[in-house]
């Protein structure tokens, strides 16, 4: 063979060899819609999964929280990009990729109640083309340490809506199993919430909270906070940022763990699982959050045993 072939096939030979590896790289388009601490810390933990793994991937971060755009637009633009995988942080970004693109895998992260929303038909199969990490936190698991933070636990009030309902369902199956008296009360708008709550406080001895963007707004939520603070009642919020504002505690999850389990789900669907057969996960680190200063005003004693496993105190 002449140099000249030599060197010709050498050229070919490497032009080939960087064309399959570049072609073997899967891209991935990250699109979220605010740059909030728990969407940030979630985007990281996802990031080192994925860079961890041995399958190749291109990553391309896609901002919509400033797009002014229908969904169509957006949708289209995130087409353009080419993605053999879309994952949506948050339930806005989720909603719009989601109500758009039904023919390319999404992984959603840090959505909380995907089954309510209507982004998968339950949490083990979700009858499209999207699987995800949910920040749901089980109904059980909740009712069960509201009674050890509050043994004295007998009646709970609820808020909800229609949107809500299936949590109601589920959390009076818990109830009973506990030995607690659950107390839904039905509103549909968010006018309704002051004279629910005042209804409930002459009746029940603590007051959960179910996510619902009909009951909380942020005058809503002011009002609970300050409700429940003047009346003595034990109210389980949302998330530790209710509980800075006078909440007495909740359960709050690790986001980054939460992007690390969509990373480990964005791997299998990769690696040849259909979306619709992977299981959305549920919060794997769970930690307690509470507030002193709300326990000392409304007269109530939390157990030592469970102050000391706190994550974060307010006091």
């Amino acid at each position: 063979m002449s140099l000249f072939k030599k060197l010709t096939f050498i050229i070919l030979f490497s032009f080939l060899l960087c064309h399959n590896l570049s072609a073997g790289e899967n891209r991935i388009v990250i699109v979220k819609t605010s740059s909030s601490i728990p969407f940030l810390k979630a985007e990281e933990g996802f990031k080192k999964e994925i860079r961890k793994s041995e399958i190749e991937t291109i990553l391309i971060e896609y901002e919509a929280s400033n797009e002014s755009r229908e969904e169509g637009e957006i949708a289209q633009k995130i087409r353009d990009l080419k993605p053999d995988l879309i994952v949506t942080i948050g339930s806005r970004s989720t909603a719009i990729v989601s109500q758009e693109i039904k023919d390319i895998p999404i992984v959603f992260c840090t959505v909380l109640n995907p089954v309510s929303s209507g982004f998968v038909q339950n949490m083990r199969f979700s009858g499209n083309n999207m699987t995800g990490a949910s920040l749901d936190i089980p109904v059980r698991i909740q009712l069960e340490k509201f009674k050890l933070v509050v043994p004295q636990l007998r009646r709970l009030g609820v808020l909800f809506t229609p949107d809500s309902k299936q949590v109601i369902t589920e959390a009076r199956r818990v109830c009973q199993n506990i030995g607690i008296e659950l107390v839904p009360e039905l509103i549909y708008s968010e006018k309704e919430v002051p004279g629910a709550v005042e209804a409930l406080a002459q009746e029940v001895d603590g007051l959960w909270a179910v996510a619902d963007t009909i009951i909380f707004t942020p005058q809503s939520t002011q009002y609970l906070l300050l409700h429940t603070l003047r009346n003595g009642l034990p109210f389980m919020g949302l998330s530790s940022s209710f509980v800075k504002a006078g909440a007495l505690f909740t359960l709050a999850c690790d986001h980054k763990d939460v992007g690390r389990q969509a990373g480990e789900l964005a791997l299998r669907v990769l690696s040849g699982e259909k979306p619709s057969q992977v299981p959305i996960t549920i919060p794997r680190m769970i930690y307690l959050c509470l507030n002193l200063r709300t326990a000392e005003q409304i007269d109530l004693e939390i157990p030592d045993k469970i102050v000391s496993v706190a994550k974060e105190v307010f006091k």
